[in-house]
């Protein structure tokens, strides 16, 4: 299983134990009834089951007090990632080395999948194929998280068809009808009505998070000298071009901007967001993210 063990590898000591109690309480409810985990103790109403009833705490505080437990339940968590030949280009460069998208996209889904089934939650995913968009079953074990994992990295390979991000979404939104905690993994998109309307239509039935992947700034390997291309077209990127600082700036405008339209309309839906640009990054923003989205419920 290396791409799930390479995933676990990044996660420090510190980061395992946050991961350890990351999810804790965010798949539970404190209802009435039995269960395996005792909750608290509350005063006894009539209809409560007698053997409930905790004859010693009622003994020393005088008044009845039944026993409450918290009610286990498997959630099911989905990975949609928007796979295609764009994510074998870079999301980042720096120090003359940048990560391929879909390492980070691997990383991230690696991440969640692998939480979720340490809590003993089920992991599908959805995610486009050169025969179309398709669906994993769920499962709790990892065997199967590797599988989606190798499907996730052929997927996604210089000559993998192109992404379809609202064909993709359309089609998640069609398969999967219970009601699942639904982790989006896409590109560096731009919020515009046609997929702020798909957003809507899943928010209304799953709980959304969405993790976008940068693109990287063409003139920054350029400038190191490295030859660049759009994985899209198959063209070079002019070697003029990457020297031109006012081309960078354009590219960096451009970016800033969608960057902050995603965000206005994603704060607006109330979607849990985080932006990964470099695959040594995703474990901590992606762990701040769900901590982030554990607390505000």
């Amino acid at each position: 299983m290396a791409l799930l063990t390479k995933v676990k590898t990044r996660v420090t000591l510190h980061a395992r134990r946050k991961v350890a109690g990351l999810l804790d309480g965010q798949y539970a409810a404190t209802q009435s009834g039995r269960s395996l985990d005792f909750a608290d103790l509350r005063a006894y109403v009539p209809g409560d089951d007698v053997a409930d009833i905790d004859w010693l705490a009622t003994a020393r505080h005088g008044d009845l007090l039944v026993r409450r437990y918290v009610a286990e339940r498997r959630h099911t968590v989905l990975l949609v990632v928007d796979t295609g030949r764009e994510l074998s280009a870079l999301a980042s460069w720096e120090d003359g080395d940048g990560d391929l998208k879909r390492d980070v996209a691997v990383t991230v889904a690696g991440l969640v999948g692998w939480v979720a089934i340490s809590h003993g939650d089920y992991v599908g995913l959805v995610c486009s194929t050169e025969d179309g968009p398709a669906v994993q079953r769920p499962t709790t074990r990892e065997l199967p998280l590797e599988r989606m994992l190798e499907l996730v990295v052929r997927s996604s390979a210089t000559d993998s068809p192109p992404q379809r991000t609202l064909d993709l979404l359309d089609y998640a939104a069609g398969v999967v009808r219970r009601r699942t905690i639904m982790v989006l993994v896409l590109g560096d998109v731009a919020c515009d009505h046609e997929l702020e309307a798909r957003l809507a239509r899943l928010l209304a039935q799953h709980e959304l998070l969405v993790v976008t992947l940068a693109d990287v700034d063409p003139t920054r390997p350029g400038r190191s000298g490295r030859r660049v291309r759009d994985v899209g077209t198959g063209r070079g990127f002019p070697d003029f071009a990457a020297r031109s600082a006012a081309l960078a700036a354009e590219v960096a405008a451009a970016d800033r901007a969608r960057a902050e339209q995603r965000a206005a309309v994603l704060a607006r839906l109330g979607v849990p967001h985080v932006h990964v640009e470099r695959e040594d990054r995703a474990v901590t923003e992606l762990l701040t993210l769900m901590d982030r989205t554990r607390r505000a419920r």
